[in-house]
């Protein structure tokens, strides 16, 4: 659904009464126009040292609002969490100075509806938790106007690169996997249309759904804790390397064929480096390794160089970054 198909209403007298614009989450209780009212109370693990509502959390008023911090977990990490504490919903606030994105993940064992909100308007609920926010999370009504994701380019293109890695690799899944194969979806959709912008269309924003453009990207491998950001990491490597091979002539089904039969050198449940190593082989094997190096060349400017190296612990993922190419790769 896209950004603002959900609202969160303070009622609390002063500065920050209002109506805050929000999206849904995938996952949890759905909202009708009446919502969730109750008092707003911000994550606590009991440490003092943040707000992410990763930990077991404390001091959470039965049916309270739990506010939290985008980041280092997965969302439905910190719904079950606000969950068991008792609280009756959770909304999330952004950790990028982006639109908010409908929060992917699957947990049937969370029930409470869940959305997310903009960085901006997070750091003014803060502003009023000592004072006590009661708010209500619901759906808007009217509700904003949709567009079909159906008749989007970059979601038919995204969508189905999920039933290509899937079933060329496999164990698409996981903290680490999970984010290569909604990144690797975004690199058909940007290579078949040629602009580093994702879902435009149906998000309604000529900003997409991703936090930033693809062109001047500015995260790297090491920066990686939570899949559909870690995703764009993946996704800007993918747009680096097409426009090597659009600027060297090569074009799309040079690229598009080269990117698939990588996938076939590549085992399942892979890591970035692996991904890596699976074009190079492919490259090899059909007789095209001079363009090995336009592959060093993506993935070393974003950290998967020589002697990187990541893996999924539990649910977090531990990388070692490098940002290094072969000695014959200029």
């Amino acid at each position: 659904m896209p950004y603002g198909t959900f609202e969160v209403v303070v009622h609390t007298p002063g500065a920050i009464a209002g109506t805050y614009q929000a999206s849904g989450a995938a996952w949890g209780g759905t909202l009708d126009p009446t919502g969730v009212t109750a008092d707003v109370v911000l994550a606590d693990d009991g440490t003092g040292t943040t707000s992410d509502a990763c930990e077991t959390l404390t001091g959470v008023s039965a049916g309270a609002l739990v506010l939290a911090d985008r980041g280092t977990c997965t969302f439905t990490t910190k719904a079950a969490n606000a969950q068991s504490a008792g609280a009756s919903g959770l909304i999330v606030a952004n950790n990028v100075d982006t639109q908010p994105v409908t929060m992917g993940g699957s947990d049937p064992s969370v029930t409470i509806p869940a959305v997310m909100i903009s960085k901006a308007d997070g750091a003014t609920l803060k502003t009023g938790i000592a004072e006590g926010e009661n708010a209500t999370v619901h759906l808007t009504d009217p509700p904003p106007p949709m567009h079909d994701g159906d008749l989007d380019s970059d979601v038919v293109w995204h969508e189905y690169g999920h039933g290509l890695t899937w079933r060329m690799i496999g164990r698409m899944s996981g903290p680490m996997s999970g984010a290569i194969g909604e990144g690797m979806s975004d690199v058909l959709a940007v290579i078949a249309n040629d602009d580093p912008i994702v879902g435009e269309y149906s998000a309604s924003n000529p900003a997409g759904i991703r936090t930033h453009s693809y062109e001047g990207y500015n995260r790297t491998y090491g920066d990686i804790a939570e899949v559909h950001l870690d995703a764009e990491v993946y996704g800007a490597i993918g747009w680096d390397l097409w426009k090597q091979y659009r600027d060297g002539g090569l074009g799309r089904p040079a690229a598009l064929a080269d990117l698939v039969d990588g996938m076939n050198y590549t085992p399942p449940a892979p890591t970035f480096e692996q991904m890596r190593d699976g074009i190079l082989a492919g490259l090899t094997a059909s007789g095209h390794a001079n363009r090995s190096c336009m592959v060093w060349n993506s993935f070393a400017k974003y950290g998967v160089g020589v002697g990187a190296h990541g893996k999924a612990v539990g649910k977090k993922v531990v990388v070692t970054e490098s940002f290094t190419k072969p000695a014959g790769c200029p």
